[in-house]
């Protein structure tokens, strides 16, 4: 009785009553139960990751938009209310000073419509001026209207076109942000899927250890029994209170990284800290069947990281382009057709008009650069090299990525086959191992390396059954096929981008 006495107050009582606190404290609480789904539909709303993306392709987008709206037709109005001049001048014909005065007002209304596909601009222009002068010889005073109407055109020639090529510059962008936005969220939903596996392992170690505590209390009950009938020895009794206060510590140990996991899932998808959380899920198993051959194919046409390489051979190829341009010979056309019209009378402007006509070609030949445009091409030349070798190899490695996930996922299915026998055997032997503990066979030692063991055998078995989950999302983002779903695992298919 002495020694109940002790067992009855001393640390397995006091640890038990703290577990017991601390587990009814948790479960007072009411946490949000949140799913895999529901996780990575959060962290899309919310992650800081994908909040970035999204807010780099927003701004591609926008400069692309204003590039396509500086395509359109443009209005002008260019307006100088008031200018005044007052000058000194030197006669040199009568030898005297005069000055003379000249106030004027104008403005002009320009439309222009840059020319996508020629690099041309090709503009309307309207000026109208008033015009007040007074000059001290000949004590002359005027005042005069003009206006000024002409179309023009202004081309460039023997040169690339500089306007489409940023316009494309601008879109290759857009699409190569597009597209690492969709590379982006399923990098999200990877991280995600990874971090609530984990959570959800822990959770389960909770729970294995919890019931492995059961079973030593159990253990220790029964001990205790014996000890207390006189058929049972103090020995096997303190070492069934060990193997209790050891599942109490594993327990408690398995609540603290629990809590920590939960802390860290939380600020991945972007949750409230201070928000309790649990995590739900169904994981049972269902083999997915998996065609390699369409699986690699599927992988090479739709590989987002392909279709980046390939828009970096396009923008290595501009630069080229570009380079070529580096001392180049070029010109420039202007062509330009229209009427002045001028009098003193506003309503006479037009009376006596003059015709503008404006032919002018300008060529521009650069004579000896050392070699600079040679090199500079050169340059551009090496790097669209270089893009195309990329792609090349990027493609092959994409199609050993593929066929070793598939070769993993194979081997995964094994595996779970083989911990689900483990974990049967594991139960009959322990269930085996607790009569023969009852019955004074065994001791408390080969009892608690049987529960041990049943113990290792289910997390075993968890562990497998989330890394085969796991590698099908590998597989699903290696080839942008859910197989699981049997479709695309994008909302559009990339095929064609």
């Amino acid at each position: 009785m002495a020694f109940q006495s002790r067992a009855g107050r001393g640390p397995a009582a006091l640890l038990a009553a703290a577990t017991l606190a601390l587990a009814g404290a948790a479960a007072a609480g009411t946490a949000r139960v949140v799913s895999l789904r529901e996780a990575i539909e959060t962290a899309f709303e919310h992650s800081p990751n994908i909040t970035y993306s999204r807010l780099r392709l927003e701004g591609s987008e926008a400069r692309l938009r204003a590039q396509e709206a500086g395509l359109k037709t443009q209005l002008r109005l260019t307006l100088e209310p008031i200018t005044y001049s007052n000058l000194d001048q030197f006669d040199d014909y009568f030898s005297t000073w005069y000055s003379s005065e000249n106030t004027s007002s104008s403005g002009t209304f320009t439309i222009e419509q840059p020319l996508k596909w020629t690099d041309g601009t090709l503009s309307l222009n309207n000026g109208l001026t008033w015009q007040d002068s007074y000059s001290e010889a000949g004590d002359r005073e005027s005042t005069t209207w003009q206006n000024r109407l002409y179309l023009q055109l202004q081309q460039p020639l023997f040169t690339y076109n500089r306007t489409r090529m940023e316009l494309e510059e601008l879109e290759l962008d857009f699409e190569n942000r597009r597209l690492q936005y969709a590379i982006d969220r399923l990098a999200i939903e990877q991280s995600v899927m990874t971090n609530f596996f984990g959570v959800y392992s822990q959770k389960m170690q909770v729970d294995i250890n919890r019931d492995a505590l059961e079973t030593d209390r159990e253990a220790y009950r029964i001990m205790q029994g014996k000890y207390e009938a006189g058929i049972g020895r103090q020995s096997d009794l303190s070492q069934a209170e060990v193997d209790m206060l050891s599942s109490e510590i594993s327990y408690r140990n398995s609540r603290v990284s629990l809590a920590g996991a939960l802390d860290a899932f939380k600020k991945l998808i972007g949750l409230p800290l201070d928000e309790e959380v649990d995590v739900d899920e169904d994981i049972s198993f269902a083999p997915v069947g998996v065609d390699l051959e369409f699986a690699v194919r599927h992988g090479v046409e739709n590989r987002m990281e392909l279709r980046q390489q390939r828009i970096q051979i396009e923008q290595a190829y501009n630069a080229v382009v570009q380079a070529s341009t580096t001392n180049e010979f070029r010109g420039d056309l202007v062509l330009r057709y229209g009427t002045t019209g001028t009098d003193e009378e506003f309503e006479r402007i037009y009376d006596t008009p003059t015709q503008d006509q404006y032919v002018g070609v300008q060529f521009d030949i650069p004579l000896w650069d050392w070699g600079r445009r040679k090199n500079t091409i050169r340059a551009s030349e090496t790097s669209l090299e270089s893009s195309r070798l990329q792609l090349e190899d990027q493609k092959n490695g994409i199609i050993i990525e593929i066929r070793d996930s598939y070769r993993r996922l194979e081997n995964l299915e094994a595996q779970i086959a083989l911990a689900r026998k483990r974990v049967e055997s594991a139960e009959q032997t322990y269930e085996v191992n607790l009569e023969l503990y009852r019955g004074g066979s065994i001791d408390s030692r080969e009892l608690g390396l049987s529960r041990q063991t049943l113990s290792s055998a289910r997390m075993n078995e968890l562990n497998a059954l989330i890394d085969y989950k796991l590698q099908l999302l590998d597989l699903k983002i290696k080839t942008l096929w859910d197989f699981e779903k049997d479709r695309p695992a994008l909302e559009n298919d990339t095929q064609g981008v």
